[in-house]
């Protein structure tokens, strides 16, 4: 008989990174470990619901039409064909139990699962989690289902005033993993456990794998161009496009809402697109994930944006695998395209050994 396994994460229905990895973790457990694996998730209102009439009808409609990008970007803009292709991968490739008009998810749902596991992405992010900490915190599960994989934290350090809310929700964890170093000092910190730093689970899944779950953008993929995604501050990008002018190359640029291709690409296009790129320029934690997956040249900027400085998770990326020097500030012009892989492979496969040391160690438990 299957194990049964529940996976708590952010339902987070466009964000690249969050979704990608969701389908990492549910991947991982149930083709290499032969489990049976759903992802769940609490909301306190179902999707579009709106008193007013007119609102509820456009929002059904819009609904229906997810299966035809195109005729919903004509009626309702690129944003909703964006969220109709999130909604489609993320239908057909996460399968969620989806819990409505609940505030967090049902106490219940412990009996009826052997395991959970929380995590990856940033879960225990207090700056905007905190409406969802027992779901994140797994406090509906028994102590002895709840583990956590790859989890971020997000930030450096935890505020006096939410230390004591952490310690007691993590000291009830029965086997703890984070994503970068600052995580494993915060839980140290506040538990006085040594816990493992793990790689994100996208890393666990090949490029073949990836590409599996892909899709055709609806760019011109074959000639060279540089791939730009900013989730902060884009100030510096601007030189970027001036370089990519002067060396023959496009800059396709994800976010930007004036064009419509690129704004609405869905996960699978995203593969894609960092797939084919020559250059990769972001700030994003999944998009360098994927550079380095793909071997794919890439600059890192530092994330900004209200005085947060959200770079820990790719300290450890870069330091993980020796990409320290990518950053942009330390990067030459004449060194943009020069991006050594060769190394990649071998820490690659240290990495995921110790992944699946850590679940294999779970499960068998």
């Amino acid at each position: 008989m299957k194990m049964k396994i529940g996976i708590v994460t952010i339902p987070d229905i466009t964000n690249y990174g969050n979704r990608l990895q969701n389908y990492a973790v549910t991947h991982i457990l149930k083709n290499k470990f032969g489990c049976d694996v759903m992802s769940l998730a609490s909301f306190e209102q179902k999707p579009f619901e709106n008193r007013t009439v007119s609102l509820t009808i456009k929002n059904y409609i819009a609904r229906q039409l997810c299966i035809f990008p195109i005729l919903a970007e004509k009626l309702f803009g690129c944003s909703m064909t964006r969220w109709a292709n999130f909604y489609k991968w993320d239908k057909k490739n996460i399968p969620t139990r989806k819990f409505y008009e609940y505030s967090c998810l049902p106490q219940n749902l412990s009996g009826e699962y052997n395991l959970f596991f929380a995590g990856s992405d940033q879960i225990w992010n207090y700056n905007f989690s905190s409406s969802k900490f027992d779901d994140y915190f797994l406090r509906f599960a028994d102590s002895s289902k709840r583990n956590a994989v790859s989890a971020s934290f997000g930030v450096e350090s935890i505020p006096e005033e939410w230390k004591q809310t952490y310690i007691d929700a993590l000291s009830d964890f029965a086997h703890i993993s984070v994503r970068e170093d600052a995580g494993a000092r915060i839980v140290k910190e506040l538990i006085g456990r040594d816990v493992p730093v793990l790689i994100d689970p996208t890393m666990m899944l090949s490029k073949e794998e990836w590409l599996k779950v892909s899709a055709k953008p609806r760019v011109d993929c074959s000639k060279p161009y540089i791939l730009k995604y900013y989730l902060g501050d884009e100030a510096e990008s601007e030189k970027i496009d001036i370089w990519a002018k002067e060396n023959g190359y496009e800059v396709y640029e994800l976010l930007n809402d004036k064009i419509p291709e690129l704004y609405s690409a869905g996960p699978g296009e995203f593969i894609s697109l960092i797939n084919n790129a020559s250059l990769v320029c972001s700030d994003s934690f999944h998009c360098i994930v994927f550079s380095i997956i793909f071997s794919k040249p890439f600059l890192v900027y530092a994330r900004r944006g209200s005085g947060n400085y959200m770079t820990s998770r790719l300290d450890t990326l870069l330091s993980k695998f020796n990409f320290e020097n990518r950053w942009k500030h330390l990067t030459k012009p004449d060194d943009y395209m020069n991006c050594d892989f060769s190394h990649v492979p071998e820490l690659m496969k240290k990495e995921q050994e110790q992944f699946t040391k850590y679940i294999s160690e779970i499960l068998n438990n």
